[in-house]
């Protein structure tokens, strides 16, 4: 079944966002312990030359995926009721925690294989091209297992059919946002006039502002490609 392009969601995700500022609140909860960590990582490990600084990596990105994946049921809450509840999300998020953290592991695997052969290749732009495919094929895991009570296992399959059940529309997703982070946490941070703990704590802030507004926008989409309509 195909569906019509719904451009008018990523502007309509902005006054659900003002009501429910909250769907920030997971990300930036994770960004504030990701400074903290990586602060620690580079005094723990420096004796080692900083060896361990790739697991701090890794730890902080299964953070981040996990918040986004709380930050996920708030938005689907938000979009269907007017107004989300950050206790209930944070409780249902604790129930499907498996279920996410095994989507979140299995999302940063794959994308980080494709970006890893496409270096191979010897071309950055190979690279960013498969990048972008395995984000465009796997961008409904997260939301499949959080929303969706997908097992944690069948959620890179269920993204990918849902992916191409509607190509266009997922290409378009995953263009905004890109746009959205990229602009907030590449562009903005370069800007920001304080001190070096006071940008990081900054940049915490435009990078939980950035993952909100995607949170929105994806739940909205993925629940409209999960055939279950807002009422």
């Amino acid at each position: 079944m195909t569906r019509k392009v719904d451009l008018a969601m990523y502007v309509q995700a902005l006054p659900p966002y003002a009501r429910n500022l909250g769907v920030l609140f997971p990300p930036l909860v994770a960004a504030l312990i990701a400074i903290a960590l990586n602060y620690a990582g580079v005094w723990f490990f420096a004796a080692s030359g900083g060896a361990g600084v790739s697991i701090i990596a890794l730890v902080v990105n299964v953070m981040y995926g996990f918040a986004f994946g709380i930050s996920l049921i708030f938005a689907d809450d938000a979009w269907r009721h007017g107004r989300a509840n950050l206790p209930s999300a944070w409780n249902d998020g604790r129930r499907k925690a498996g279920n996410i953290l095994i989507a979140v592991i299995g999302f940063f695997f794959l994308t980080w294989i494709a970006r890893y052969i496409g270096a191979m290749s010897g071309s950055s732009y190979i690279a960013l091209a498969l990048g972008a495919l395995a984000l465009w094929a796997f961008i409904y895991a997260i939301p499949a297992a959080a929303i969706g009570g997908t097992p944690g296992g069948a959620a890179l399959s269920a993204s990918l059919q849902a992916a191409r059940r509607q190509p266009l529309a997922t290409a378009i997703l995953v263009v905004i946002c890109l746009i959205v982070w990229i602009a907030l946490n590449s562009y903005v941070v370069q800007w920001l006039p304080f001190s070096e703990i006071g940008n990081e704590i900054a940049g915490a802030l435009l990078t939980a502002i950035s993952l909100g507004y995607i949170a929105l926008v994806v739940a909205k989409q993925y629940s409209d490609l999960a055939f279950r309509p807002y009422w």
